[in-house]
């Protein structure tokens, strides 16, 4: 039996003190190279004593729990199952740090095939920019022969780990969706009833109204992020999650011209401007708050928040573990206080929601590209991923997960895999975080300074045509 090693670079250094979370004193860089050299021992030796492939995998650590977290717990017990363990050496290299910095060193990496890790995980906000950057494999043609991918994941969300060419990246391993979190004990006071499903724009408005006429003064009827200290939040959480219900999108992704001037655009705006209008949102000083989520949740886990536009992982916040307990209720009846409701399209006739996640991408530099592949579809089996799924609390990709009790049994997973099932994705699209930055500078001017819906358009459209070329949009 040939040797196998699994190594683990729990700190590295990059570019002098990037990565904080790996410390900055001589005692933490000396630690962190003893660490490198004792791997690249270890792999020598192993290469020694056989003729085994090294495959390196890498994937953001931001807690530093190394050999304890679920990711590399996912990784070695996939391994230790797999039927080429006695062929392959792992070289498993965890980045302690946070995903900016993550994505940076990964990126740096990966120019050098010397130092290219083979398998990586992925934020499908990043994919894009790796993609035109050519630091990522394209695997449409390993995928055409995965019957796990033709069979097993939600459709929607191969989106997600498309590029602009239309070809895949990426496997989804997360996914997230976006909806309205109401509180069950406003919404009877309000006289809207405890079990709640908008249908359209209108109905949320009418919400807003009778919480604000039927409910005492302190309740805050809505909340959603419009801020440019929100940033992504308030360009995906808020504007895109209204934009898409108007059936426009922000680029056509055949011609990559950008939607600058669109009357969904104008509606979305006036929506969030009538909801600070008509005083459905909290005051300024909160909503403008660097941590002005923190207010959002403390008012909804104290019956003094309607309804919070965000994400399918807000739930956790209001467990008995999360920062804000809802009052009243326990973990076991939190669904009694708390529902999830789908956002409706404009004038109704569907819903919709934004979706984003993690993915596991083979390197343009990697060696083993075949290998690497295979390693992933073993990952991503339903009885090697469930570790993932547990682990991480996240939405799974894949259909048939809820035949784990461990899986099924988490609040609001049906609601959000019901919602995940006709997900959208931020554009496939390189220039992409410079368009957000411009819509984020939209909305929280509109908000903050009762800037008109169309000067702020306006401003919009002048920094998007700088940015992409005039010739890019419409």
């Amino acid at each position: 039996m040939k040797k196998k090693m699994v190594s683990v670079l729990l700190c590295m250094t990059m570019l002098g003190t990037l990565l904080t979370g790996c410390g900055s004193t001589s005692t933490s860089d000396a630690a962190s190279d003893e660490k490198t050299s004792e791997t690249a021992e270890a792999t020598e030796g192993a290469e020694a004593s056989g003729d085994a492939t090294t495959l390196t995998i890498t994937f953001p650590d931001s807690g530093d729990t190394g050999e304890n977290g679920y990711m590399y717990n996912w990784i070695t017990s996939t391994y230790d199952a797999w039927e080429k363990k006695d062929e392959v050496t792992l070289d498993i290299q965890p980045v302690v740090a946070n995903d900016s910095d993550y994505f940076t060193k990964v990126q740096t990496e990966m120019q050098d095939a010397s130092t290219s890790p083979d398998l990586f995980f992925e934020d499908t906000f990043q994919l894009n920019t790796d993609v035109a950057a050519g630091y990522v494999s394209d695997i449409t043609s390993d995928l055409s022969s995965w019957d796990g991918w033709n069979t097993e994941f939600i459709e929607a969300l191969k989106e997600g780990t498309k590029g602009s060419d239309g070809n895949t990246y990426a496997v989804p391993v997360s996914t997230d969706v976006r909806g309205l979190w109401y509180n069950k004990d406003v919404f009877e006071q309000a006289g809207l009833g405890r079990d709640w499903q908008p249908e359209s724009w209108q109905d949320i408005l009418d919400a807003c109204e009778a919480i604000k006429t039927n409910c005492e003064d302190d309740v805050v009827p809505i909340w959603f992020a419009c801020s440019n200290t929100e940033a992504e939040a308030t360009s995906m959480n808020t504007f895109e999650m209204l934009l898409y219900g108007t059936g426009e999108t922000l680029v056509d992704e055949s011609t990559g011209v950008w939607n600058v001037s669109g009357q969904g655009i104008t509606d979305a705006l006036t929506f969030i401007q009538t909801c600070k209008e008509n005083g459905y949102i909290g005051t300024l000083s909160e909503v403008f708050d660097a941590s002005d989520w923190e207010y959002a949740n403390k008012y909804m886990s104290t019956g003094k928040l309607g309804m919070y536009l965000n994400g399918s992982w807000g739930y956790a916040d209001y467990l008995s573990t999360g920062s804000y307990p809802m009052e009243g209720y326990t973990d076991d009846t939190l669904s009694d206080a708390l529902g999830f409701a789908q956002m409706p399209t404009q004038n109704g006739g569907g819903y919709v929601t934004m979706s984003g996640g993690w993915s596991w991408a083979i390197a343009n530099n990697s060696d083993n590209h075949d290998l690497a592949f295979e390693f992933l579809t073993e990952l991503m089996k339903s009885e090697n991923y469930i570790t993932y799924l547990v682990g991480s609390g996240n939405l799974s990709t894949k259909l048939g997960m809820d035949s784990f009790d461990e899986y099924s049994s988490k609040l609001y997973v049906n609601e959000a895999t019901a919602m995940s099932e006709t997900a959208f994705f931020r554009p496939h699209n390189e220039n992409y975080s410079k368009v957000s930055s411009y819509i984020y500078e939209m909305v929280d001017t509109i908000v903050r300074n009762d800037t008109a819906v169309d000067s702020a358009l306006s401003d919009f459209q002048t920094s998007v045509k700088t940015a992409v070329g005039e010739e890019n949009t419409k």
